[in-house]
């Protein structure tokens, strides 16, 4: 399935960018964050998908997050809103809206005995990508290890200039 040709890629895309436009979220809730996940099937990940689609969608996750940030109720109290873009597994790409400050700090500390997470210093995804963006950009390599099973993927997290 991974080789095959992804066919109709510009509609798919036109329709993935329509899902994301559309997408609402009401701050109102009570949960102590609030995630959106890629309203779509794993194509955007597959290697026959071009590269000029999968920055794209990466333009209107980024897009979406600053969106979601202007939203956020001045009366609301704390709330972060950070969109993350998983490289290669764009399917995984989060925007992930924080309610509660504690958990918000405890979030960035994975360094457990199956995952953990290093801030990448030396090249910036947007760049790479030429997608221009004024949020502030924070990369990290993640490295999930099991017994048996061994994985690496990249980690872009956007979000608000003060986001400590």
């Amino acid at each position: 399935m991974w080789n095959k040709k992804v066919r109709g890629q510009r509609r798919r895309l036109r329709a993935l960018i329509r899902a994301i436009e559309e997408k609402e979220v009401s701050f109102e809730t009570e949960d102590d964050m609030i995630c959106l996940e890629v309203p779509s099937s794993p194509w955007i990940e597959m290697p026959k998908t071009y590269g000029k689609v999968k920055t794209a969608f990466c333009r209107a996750w980024i897009s979406k997050t600053e969106e979601l940030i202007r939203q956020v109720p001045q009366d609301i109290g704390f709330c972060k809103v950070v969109g993350f873009i998983v490289y290669p597994e764009f399917w995984n790409s989060q925007i992930i809206i924080f309610k509660d400050e504690e958990y918000y700090r405890n979030f960035w500390d994975r360094k457990g005995p199956y995952q953990t997470w290093t801030l990448i210093n030396d090249r910036s995804f947007a760049k790479q990508r030429g997608i221009r963006t004024g949020l502030k950009e924070v990369g990290y390599e993640e490295v999930l290890e099991d017994e048996d099973f061994r994985h690496r993927s990249d980690i872009w997290c956007y979000m608000e200039e003060n986001y400590a």
